[in-house]
């Protein structure tokens, strides 16, 4: 299959200037090291030291992932570093709009975990954030450990499910009033419009540079000209990622799982992360087999943030997004 020449969208920063995040020099002490480290803004430079740091901890993000968040919006993304340059720890935002961003990633290295490096990265970055209301995603055991940082809104619980894909679930492929057709062939403006819907919040820079990537599959349902769902599979280090699937109903979202799966190769997995409340995207799950690995729930700071989940049989990221 032909891909097209990889195109980048890049947005204007809209955080709040006096709110940039500084440069800040620490030590501490534990038993065996004196560590003197850096909380800073994460340059393009740090993207495989992160991902590395990702990796090890056993985070399934590739870096086409890492490079999609920093070309949509580097402003508020920071690493923490050692003096000796090992990239220790992560965390960041991106934001939505002047009044709505999104946390993700907050990752520390396994050994420096017990020495307050998180809590104070996790800190700084709130600072950024200033008077938004911010979400952020947390497994679903660990709620406890961010309402000291405000985060006691609960939104929607998902599960991140994997295993391959059953071809009895995917023999039939339903047909309707509708057609699928790859988003090559259409405006992607329309996408666009139709994934702010879901999301609730436009964000045409980071859907562009998600779902039009050369390594992504990108198909559209049209009823009479009309955008009524939309999914995306990638690669991923581990499987592939279906990531989002949005459907105005379930026969449509079957289409769309049906013709996506098609690109995953026998013999790798399906990453398929739906929202437990939709019962349909549950079904999908039972009737593929897949294997629920993590529970996880998205928390706000100031108000909940309502989606229609009933559209959403797959989330389009469990980090830096609304849904």
């Amino acid at each position: 299959m032909a891909f097209r020449p990889l195109t980048l969208r890049f947005q204007k920063c809209i955080l709040f200037p006096q709110k940039r995040i500084n440069r800040s020099i620490r030590s501490l002490s534990d038993s065996t090291e004196d560590i003197r480290y850096e909380i800073r803004p994460l340059k393009r430079a740090d993207l495989p030291s992160l991902y590395a740091l990702l990796a090890e901890n056993k985070w399934n993000m590739e870096m086409s992932y890492l490079e999609c968040v920093f070309n949509t919006d580097p402003t508020g993304l920071v690493v923490v570093v050692k003096d000796n340059g090992e990239v220790i720890g992560h965390n960041g935002i991106l934001a939505h709009s002047d009044t709505i961003a999104s946390s993700g990633m907050n990752v520390v290295k396994d050994e420096y975990r017990k020495l307050g490096i998180g809590k104070q990265m996790f800190r700084d970055v709130m600072k950024v954030m200033g008077d938004r209301n911010v979400g952020g995603t947390s497994l679903s055991n660990r709620i406890t450990f961010y309402a000291q940082f405000g985060w006691t809104i609960k939104s929607y619980t998902f599960h991140y499910n994997q295993g391959p894909v059953n071809p009895e679930f995917i023999a039939d492929a339903p047909e309707g009033d509708f057609e699928i057709v790859s988003a090559r062939d259409i405006k992607f403006d329309d996408v666009i419009a139709y994934d702010s819907e879901i999301h609730t919040v436009p964000r045409p820079v980071y859907i562009s540079n998600w779902a039009e990537h050369q390594l992504a599959n990108t198909y559209v349902a049209l009823k009479s000209g009309r955008v009524v769902g939309y999914g995306v599979v990638r690669p991923s280090d581990v499987g592939y990622k279906m990531y989002p699937l949005y459907a105005d109903d379930p026969k449509i979202a079957k289409a769309l799982f049906c013709r996506l799966t098609s690109h995953i190769p026998a013999g790798h997995d399906l990453i398929f992360t739906q929202p437990i409340d939709n019962d349909q995207a549950n079904a999908m799950v039972a009737g593929n087999k897949l294997t629920s690995y993590l529970s996880m729930t998205r928390l706000y700071n100031k108000w909940n943030i309502p989606v229609d989940i009933k559209r959403v049989y797959s989330v389009s990221t469990t980090e830096y997004g609304i849904i």
